[in-house]
C-alpha cells in the first residue's frame, strides 16, 4: 500500500462491497412479499410450534427505528384478527419504564440486522420478568436470535445499503405472517377468512409497481424544488402514521436535513405555528374523513410555503399540480402502508445521488478517520483485507458506516495467523478506539471474530 492512507483503502474496499441499488431493492418489494406469504408455514413454523399451545392474553413489539415502524404498521391488522392488545415500544423503554402485570405476554423483538443492543436488553428485560419472548431479524447469525426463546427469519435477503427499504414492508408482513398462522392453529382465525385477508394483500403487492413508476417520475418533477429543503414534515394519519414516521427517517437518513414527521392532528395542535416558506411539507393523504381535512391544510398553507407535496389517490382532487404524487392506490386500511410509504422511498433513494451524499457514510467519519487513526498501520489494514476477501468468508458483511465488521460461522482453522496478530494489535492498548471482541470464554479452536469496532461511540443498528 506504500504511503496510502489505510483509512481511504477502507473506504474505497467499503464502496465495492457495500455499494448497492437502494432503488433495486424497492423494486424488489413485491416479490419479498409474495415470498413471504406463500412460504408463511416454513419461515414461522418454529414460532408457531412454540406458542400454539400457550395462553396470549397481549402482545408487545419492541424494535427501534424501521423495526419499531413496520411493528407500528402491524399492529391494526394485528389486534383484528387476535382481538387482543398490541403494544408498540422502542426496547429501551419497555426495558426501563414499562410495567407489565399479565404474565400471559407475549414479547416480540425485531431487529433487521439482529444486533440492536437495545432490542437485547428490551428481550433480557422480558425473559427476566417471566414473559414469552420472541425474535424477529433477516440475519441468520443475528444477536437477538440468542436472547428469545424463538427465531424468526425475515426472508427478504441482505439489504446493503443503511437505509432500508423492502425490509420494512417485508418485517411488517413477517410478523404479520407469524401472529396469523398462530391464530388459525389456536381456531381463533378461520383459514376463510385469512384467504380474504390475502387476497387484499395481493391486491396492494400486484399494485406496488405502479406506485414505484409514479413516485420517479414524480421526484423527477419536484427534485429541483426539493433538493435546496433544509426543514421537511411529513404528516398523514390513521394506518399510515408508520409510514409517516419511516417515510420521515428515510429521507433523514439520506438527505440529512432536519425531518420530522406528525400525525395530522397533532400538526392541528400548533404545530402548524412553526410553518415559514423554508418548510417543505409532505402529505400522506390516504382515503378516509382525513382526506378533506388535509386537502383543506394544504389551501390553507399554500400561503405560507410553495412547498407542498401531495401523495394520494386521484378521489377528491380537483386541481393536481407538478408536486403531487397522485396514484390509483388500492386504499386498504389495513395493507395500503406498504405502498403509501413508496413514494418516500423513492424521494430518500434518488435525492442524495443528486446532492452528491453517499448515504452509507456518515458525513464526519472520513474527516475522523483521517485525523485519529493514521498511525494504524498498513499490515493490519492488510489483515482486514485479506479478512474481507477470502473465498471462505463471502458472507462477510462491513459496515463502515457504524465501524463494525461482523464474521458469520463457520470460520475456517488457517485464519488464526490473520486473527493473531490483529488481536496482538488490538491488545497493545496503542490505538485504545480500535478493539476486537471476542467470545468469553475464548475457544480452544482459532476464535471466532464476532466485530472488529474501530470507532468510538459505536453504534449497533436494527
Amino acid at each position: 500500500m506504500g504511503n496510502l492512507n489505510p483509512w481511504y483503502c477502507i473506504i474505497f474496499l467499503w464502496y465495492f462491497i457495500m455499494k448497492t441499488n437502494m432503488y433495486d431493492y424497492i423494486c424488489e418489494t413485491p416479490d419479498v412479499l409474495t415470498y413471504i406469504i406463500n412460504n408463511r408455514k416454513e419461515i414461522v413454523q418454529e414460532f408457531v410450534n412454540e406458542y400454539k399451545d400457550k395462553k396470549i392474553d397481549q402482545i408487545y413489539v419492541i424494535g427501534s427505528g424501521t423495526s419499531y415502524h413496520a411493528g407500528l404498521s402491524a399492529k391494526n391488522y394485528l389486534e383484528e384478527i387476535l382481538n387482543i392488545k398490541v403494544f408498540c415500544m422502542y426496547p429501551t423503554q419497555f426495558s426501563r419504564s414499562e410495567k407489565v402485570f399479565n404474565k400471559n405476554t407475549l414479547v416480540i423483538g425485531m431487529s433487521q440486522g439482529g444486533q440492536s443492543l437495545s432490542t437485547v436488553e428490551g428481550l433480557d428485560a422480558a425473559s427476566k420478568r417471566g414473559l414469552m419472548t420472541a425474535s424477529v431479524s433477516e440475519n441468520p447469525t443475528a444477536l437477538i436470535f440468542e436472547h428469545a426463546q424463538t427465531q424468526t427469519r425475515i426472508e427478504v435477503g441482505n439489504e446493503k445499503c443503511g437505509a432500508k427499504t423492502k425490509g420494512y414492508a417485508g418485517t411488517t408482513v413477517t410478523l404479520m405472517m407469524m401472529l396469523s398462522e398462530l391464530a388459525i392453529i389456536k381456531g381463533i382465525l378461520k383459514e376463510e377468512k385469512f384467504k380474504l385477508y390475502k387476497e387484499r394483500m395481493f391486491n396492494v403487492i400486484h399494485n406496488m409497481p405502479l406506485v414505484v413508476d409514479a413516485a420517479t417520475k414524480w421526484y423527477g418533477r419536484i427534485k429541483d424544488e426539493f433538493l435546496p429543503a433544509k426543514r421537511i414534515i411529513v404528516v398523514g394519519y390513521d394506518g399510515n402514521y408508520a409510514d409517516v414516521l419511516e417515510g420521515a427517517l428515510k429521507v433523514l437518513e439520506t438527505v440529512r436535513q432536519g425531518v420530522t414527521g406528525y400525525d395530522i392532528e397533532e400538526f392541528f395542535h400548533g404545530i402548524y405555528n412553526s410553518i415559514t416558506e423554508s418548510a417543505h411539507i409532505f402529505y400522506l393523504a390516504s382515503k378516509g374523513d382525513y382526506k378533506p381535512r388535509t386537502l383543506k391544510l394544504i389551501e390553507i398553507l399554500k400561503e405560507w410555503t410553495p412547498h407542498n407535496y401531495l401523495i394520494a389517490s386521484p378521489e377528491e382532487i380537483e386541481n393536481q399540480n407538478k408536486n403531487d404524487c397522485i396514484v390509483e392506490f388500492v386504499e386498504d386500511p389495513l395493507f395500503s402502508p406498504w405502498e403509501y410509504i413508496i413514494p418516500m422511498q423513492v424521494l430518500a433513494c434518488l435525492a442524495p445521488q443528486d446532492l452528491g451524499i453517499n448515504p452509507d457514510i456518515p458525513p464526519r467519519l472520513i474527516n475522523k478517520c483521517k485525523k485519529k487513526y493514521e498511525a494504524i498501520p498498513n499490515k493490519i489494514i492488510r489483515d482486514l483485507f485479506s479478512l474481507i476477501s477470502c473465498e471462505y468468508f463471502n458472507n462477510l458483511k462491513i459496515m463502515i458506516h457504524v465501524g463494525i465488521i461482523i464474521k458469520p460461522k463457520p470460520m475456517i482453522p488457517n485464519s488464526s495467523y490473520i486473527i493473531a496478530p490483529i488481536k496482538s494489535f488490538c491488545d497493545s492498548g496503542i490505538y485504545p478506539n480500535f478493539w476486537v471482541e471476542f467470545p468469553k470464554p475464548t475457544p480452544k479452536r482459532p476464535p471466532l471474530l464476532n466485530a472488529i469496532k474501530a470507532f468510538d461511540n459505536c453504534i449497533l443498528v436494527s
